[in-house]
């Protein structure tokens, strides 16, 4: 199942109203693409989440985490492709993070991996997305992993329920900063 397609989630949304889940995450086969369904608060419907959606999420949570934990590493940076959502700009510069534009598909994201690691201590790696559902948290693979995706999803949506706030609720809070 490709979970960029809604008919992937059939079976799992049926479930999760059946359950009254927050959320579903599906991967593809190999698990290297991750899908997000959040169920909105108001209307109690579950609302797809593109890959730009969660890529935001995450971005803007480990820069944030990172930042307010005194771990973020010196010269970050954050990689995505070009037909990436322009919204990771004012993210980034939010937290005086580089971001670094790379051609599409993620074997470029992970090839800028390896160029910042030859670097040294120029710029530090610390995320990478793609816009068709491809996250990476770390540099240990130079490929795109859904279960670190769903791993992150689960911890960022576990934060923002601690504070009350849905990830919906934190996409629109991003829309509108």
């Amino acid at each position: 199942p490709n979970p960029e397609d809604p008919k992937a989630f059939t079976y799992a949304l049926r479930l999760a109203k059946e359950k009254d889940a927050d959320i579903v995450l599906a991967t593809d086969p190999d698990a290297d693409r991750l899908g997000v369904y959040a169920k909105d608060t108001k209307t109690g419907e579950y609302v797809a989440f593109t890959g730009n959606m969660s890529g935001m999420l995450i971005a803007e949570y480990i820069l944030r985490e990172k930042t307010a934990t005194g771990t973020m590493p010196e010269n970050p940076a954050l990689v995505t492709t070009i037909v990436t959502t322009n919204m990771t700009k004012p993210i980034t510069q939010a937290y005086g993070v580089k971001l670094i534009e790379v051609l599409t598909g993620f074997k470029f994201i992970g090839e800028q991996i390896g160029k910042l690691e030859q670097q040294g201590r120029a710029h530090s790696y610390v995320f990478g997305f793609e816009e068709s559902y491809g996250y990476l948290t770390g540099s240990y693979v130079r490929d795109k992993d859904g279960v670190d995706g769903a791993y992150m999803i689960c911890e960022m949506f576990s934060y923002y329920a601690t504070k009350g706030i849905s990830l919906l609720d934190k996409l629109d809070e991003l829309y509108k900063a």
